[in-house]
């Protein structure tokens, strides 16, 4: 069973460093394009973001003349690039790692790398599965909202958005953040407690914010998410591009909701943050920390963007297009590998030959082939 998993180590390895390379060189490209573009739109900049997560899992091969880094990698993958990437190459083809002590390749030392990051992503693999596990069974023992000012208040916001799927809304006592759970058929739960407190204003900012992630189909995006997370858990940037994924997320979900005109700036911040309170006192763990909340230190520039929130024209098909050529010019990281030098080919020149047997007149029509070598 070892043996048949150490034969992939090598590959593995492969894949995940040059992943990783790759997804930090278009990291830098996104700084960049924020850095001269400030007001760079909000789902243009989620997009990028997105396709930095996306490059982690696409193959490594993954490469085309036109694309824009190639020519970056071209060089940074040569001779002329970086002495450390070009022996990185070398431990690509060998199918070893190179040590940098002495120049010695040692297939066990990386077989041992290979190892621990499978141990750990086996780990939290499971651990993730637990974490699902729990919210089903947490779903299991929740009762169906059936009160009709929130089931009318349900469906308003579906039709608003143009929801085709059904949608249901659940409540349950023990928990104290609101959460969207599936893709398919979303389920949106909302604790108890907030459905007792009878704040029309505070369940519908809820379920507001909550359909909106239900339009992007967000549940979904975040189980690819997760799952490259558990894959690249020693990556930094992944951690830093799922944080930076997460506010964007939360403040499109924001702008969703405000430019519909149904809920006041002012009423869904209080919202937010009345949310924030019941989080608080309840006894959800921080991993179960809901969408409408995200990380609790990004509160602060939620509530001053929705508080400084300006109706505007949107074009988010316009901006999807964007994105799709930001993809095809810049996701095809890969360097083209450079072919293998041919041998050398003789000069060949032409002469005619006075000893040969053909009439004069071929002669003139016909020269002869003479291989010479340079000096």
């Amino acid at each position: 069973m070892i043996n048949e998993l150490l034969q992939y180590s090598n590959p593995v390895l492969e894949f995940l460093t040059l992943n990783s390379i790759y997804a930090l060189l278009l990291a830098g490209i996104v700084l960049l394009i924020k850095i001269f573009y400030r007001g760079l739109p909000k789902r243009i900049e989620y997009g990028m973001w997105c396709l930095v997560l996306i490059r982690l899992v696409l193959p490594v091969e993954l490469s085309f003349e036109y694309a824009v880094p190639a020519f970056a990698t071209n060089w940074l993958f040569t001779d002329q690039g970086p002495q450390t990437v070009s022996e990185f190459l070398n431990w690509k083809s060998s199918g070893a790692a190179y040590l940098a002590n002495g120049g010695v390749t040692s297939v066990s030392v990386m077989q041992g790398v290979y190892l621990v990051w499978l141990a750990v992503v086996a780990i939290v693999f499971f651990s993730y599965l637990l974490l699902r596990i729990k919210l089903l069974r947490m779903i299991n023992r929740s009762h169906p909202i059936v009160e009709y000012p929130i089931v009318a208040c349900a469906n308003r916001w579906r039709l608003n958005f143009w929801i085709k799927r059904p949608v249901h809304v659940i409540a349950l006592d023990k928990y104290m953040s609101p959460f969207t759970f599936f893709f398919k058929t979303p389920i949106i739960f909302i604790p108890k407690k907030i459905i007792e407190s009878n704040n029309e204003v505070l369940i519908e900012s809820i379920i507001a914010h909550e359909m909106a992630h239900v339009k992007r189909r967000d549940s979904l995006w975040l189980i690819l998410q997760n799952l490259i997370q558990i894959g690249y858990f020693f990556n930094p940037l992944v951690w830093l591009v799922v944080r930076k994924l997460s506010a964007l997320r939360e403040n499109l979900c924001d702008e969703m909701v405000l430019s519909s005109n149904k809920v006041k700036p002012a009423q869904y911040g209080e919202s937010l943050l009345q949310v924030l309170r019941f989080n608080i006192s309840g006894d959800m763990p921080t991993v179960l920390s809901n969408a409408f909340l995200g990380y609790k230190n990004q509160i602060q520039k939620r509530v001053s963007a929705i508080g400084n929130f300006e109706f505007g024209q949107s074009h988010p098909r316009i901006e999807l297009c964007w994105v799709c050529v930001f993809a095809i010019f810049f996701l095809p990281f890969a360097h083209q590998a450079s072919s293998q030098s041919s041998p050398q080919t003789p000069n060949i020149i032409w002469k005619k030959d006075s000893n040969s047997p053909f009439p004069k007149y071929i002669e003139e029509q016909i020269q002869l082939p003479v291989i010479v070598e340079d000096d």
